[in-house]
């Protein structure tokens, strides 16, 4: 019986380590261009954001699945209130599905221009390829769908760090001129003008992407240990740090072949290794796939009850909904408008969670204190 159950607790890191790395890793990350945007318009600097974002991301998710825990919070609903009270938690926790809703507007861009851009094919191919797909994933609940995803994580990885590893060892461009490059082009799209800017607004527009889905985690298995929770949030970014590095590094490094790219990454690619571009691709596309589904089942969720049949017919229009709203700009447009506001709207709600906990927790204590008079004047 220790010898399952220890098997069992190191399946289930493993199977939640996956599932975070490819839910992580969608068409923004694995084409590069919100990153590039982010951070490697920065130059070398950026590097340095990128490994501050992974721990407070990291840090993120501890908070949030750990307060979840202890005081047993099913729901986003429920998680927002708590962290900013019931008022203001509402009306963020609202807000949330016009910003999951924009995401997944993103995401069916970035597919149909990481296929356009590779396989010369019109924009509404691999846009409207991935709207299929996203719908045939609600019928799929958040349980399956993490031992579908989970698997698919480790093709991830590996093919993002082999080309960026083998396009560092013989650069376009190589670090310091292509670092020197972008710092001195006006003509880029930036998510702010400093680096430390962009960290920020960066990690505050993802905070609103990933609370629903590590609330989705604790749910998906309320036995967890601590432990086994740390243990899964550990692996996961240290190993989604070592992959963004790579990937800041190959795109600074290759400045002149990245700058006006809609997919920084797969322009590397089909330049470095035009024998596993092809293979990149596909990867990518799993890698969209693996973001885009739970996107859709989670924005699904809060219109219906996961299962029904109101639930799928919701999750199919919005989906349908996004596809026809991904039409309207560029991929780079897309990106940079919702990173600017998203990051400055989620700052704020970080601004104000701080606030509100402190002020509850003095509260407590001294309605604790006041208590405590009472019942010894009581006794007395």
């Amino acid at each position: 019986m220790p010898a399952e159950k220890k098997d069992m607790r190191i399946s289930f890191v493993l199977s939640m380590t996956g599932a975070m790395i490819a839910y992580y890793i969608g068409a923004s990350t694995a084409s590069g261009q919100e990153f590039f945007q982010a951070y490697a318009t920065h130059g070398l600097i950026g590097v340095i954001g990128v490994i501050i974002q992974q721990v407070l991301v990291a840090a993120l998710a501890f908070i949030v699945i750990l307060t979840c825990k202890k005081y047993n919070l099913s729901n986003a609903k429920d998680c927002f209130i708590w962290f900013l009270g019931k008022y203001v938690g509402t009306v963020v926790y609202y807000y949330t599905v016009a910003f999951i809703f924009c995401t997944l507007i993103q995401l069916i861009s970035g597919t149909g221009n990481i296929v356009k851009q590779y396989f010369s094919v019109p924009y509404y191919a691999g846009a409207c390829a991935i709207a299929i797909l996203s719908i045939m994933s609600v019928l799929f609940g958040f349980n399956r769908l993490i031992s579908i995803i989970s698997k698919i994580a480790p093709f991830i990885v590996v093919v993002m760090i082999m080309t960026a590893a083998i396009s560092l060892i013989n650069p376009t461009d190589g670090l310091v001129e292509g670092s020197a490059m972008v710092l001195a082009s006006e003509g880029v799209y930036r998510t702010s003008a400093t680096w430390y800017g962009s960290t920020i607004l960066h990690h505050t527009y993802l905070i609103l992407f990933f609370i629903p889905y590590f609330v989705s985690c604790h749910t998906s298995d309320m036995a967890a240990t601590k432990r086994e929770t740390v243990m899964w949030i550990c692996l996961s970014y240290f190993i989604i740090a070592v992959v963004c590095v790579l990937m800041i590094l190959s795109q600074v490094a290759n400045m002149s072949i990245v700058i006006d790219a809609q997919a920084p990454n797969v322009m590397i690619a089909a330049t470095h290794t035009p024998r596993l571009a092809a293979i990149f691709v596909i990867i990518i596309m799993a890698a969209v796939y693996t973001t885009t589904s739970p996107i859709a089942l989670i924005a699904a969720e809060y219109f219906a009850k996961p299962g029904t049949s109101k639930y799928k017919i919701v999750g199919t229009v919005i989906v349908l909904l996004a596809l026809a709203i991904s039409f309207a700009g560029s991929y780079a447009q897309i990106i940079n408008v919702l990173v600017s506001v998203s990051g400055r709207i989620g700052l704020a709600v970080y601004i104000f969670a701080v606030i509100y906990r402190v002020y509850s927790t003095m509260i407590s204590k001294k309605m604790e204190t006041v208590a405590a008079e009472d019942s010894d004047l009581h006794n007395n």
